[in-house]
C-alpha cells in the first residue's frame, strides 16, 4: 500500500478505520459524562457578573488540564480531548457529545497506542518517515510514525488474498447475486481493515496500562489486559 507525500490526519485516519468499534468501549459513560459536566459548566455562565465570570474562566482554564485518561505513562487531558474533537471533519462534529467524546478519547487512545509500537520499532529513525515528515509542511513526526506503522500493520494483514478469501466466503453464503469482486473490493478492503485495526488495537493494549478518570480528576478503572 504505497504511502501518499500527503499526510492524511491521523484523527480522520483512525475514526475511519474503527468507527464503530470505538463507541462500544466501556470508557463511554466516563468520557460522555465529563464532557457534558464541562459543557453544563459553561452554559451555567450566562448572567453572571464579571467578577464571576473571571472566576470561572480560570475554572475552565484548570478544568482543561484535569486528566480524561493515561495511556501507560502518557496523560490525556480535557484539552487534548477538545483538541481532538475540533480536528475532526465537520461532519462528524455534528455527532452528539455521547458518541463523539468517547470516539474522541479512543482515538487519543489509539494513536497512542501506536506511538509506542512505532517507537520500539524507531520509526522515528525510518527513512519513510524521515521523507513524509520533510514533503508534508504540516506533519509531525509522531503523527508520522504513527501513520507509517499503521499502514504496514495494516497493509500486512490486509492483503489480495485476504480481500478475495473474505469475498469467496461472501460469496458462498449468500443466496443473492454478488457483484463481481473488482466491483466490491473497496468495501471489502474497507471491512477488512477495520477488523485488522481492532485485532490490532487489541493486541497493542494488553500490555499497556490504561487509567480512566471521572469529572474530579480522579482515576477510576484500571485496564492492562
Amino acid at each position: 500500500m504505497p504511502l501518499t507525500t500527503q499526510l492524511t490526519t491521523t484523527t480522520a485516519l483512525v475514526v475511519s478505520l474503527v468507527a464503530a468499534p470505538l463507541y462500544a468501549q466501556d470508557s463511554q459513560s466516563d468520557t460522555s459524562n465529563t464532557e457534558t459536566q464541562a459543557m453544563q459548566n459553561e452554559a451555567g455562565e450566562t448572567g453572571k457578573t464579571a467578577g464571576e465570570n473571571t472566576m470561572a474562566d480560570n475554572s475552565d482554564s484548570a478544568d482543561a488540564g484535569l486528566l480524561v485518561v493515561r495511556v501507560g505513562d502518557k496523560d490525556i487531558s480535557r484539552s487534548d480531548v477538545s483538541g481532538a474533537i475540533s480536528a475532526l471533519p465537520p461532519q462528524l462534529r455534528q455527532q452528539p457529545p455521547e458518541l463523539l467524546v468517547p470516539m474522541a478519547v479512543n482515538q487519543l487512545i489509539a494513536k497512542e497506542l501506536i506511538y509506542q509500537a512505532a517507537l520500539a520499532d524507531k520509526l522515528n529513525e525510518d527513512s519513510e518517515v524521515v521523507a513524509l515528515v520533510e514533503e508534508a509542511n504540516s506533519a509531525n513526526e509522531k503523527d508520522a510514525m504513527v501513520q507509517v506503522w499503521l499502514q504496514r500493520e495494516l497493509g500486512n494483514r490486509v492483503t489480495d488474498q485476504s480481500v478475495e478469501a473474505k469475498y469467496d466466503e461472501i460469496k458462498s453464503n449468500s443466496e443473492q447475486e454478488i457483484p463481481p469482486l473488482e466491483a466490491v473490493r473497496a468495501q471489502i478492503e474497507q471491512q477488512l481493515r477495520q477488523e485488522a485495526f481492532s485485532d490490532v488495537e487489541e493486541d497493542l493494549r494488553k500490555d499497556v496500562e490504561i487509567v480512566y478518570y471521572g469529572p474530579d480528576g480522579k482515576p477510576q478503572t484500571a485496564s492492562s489486559d
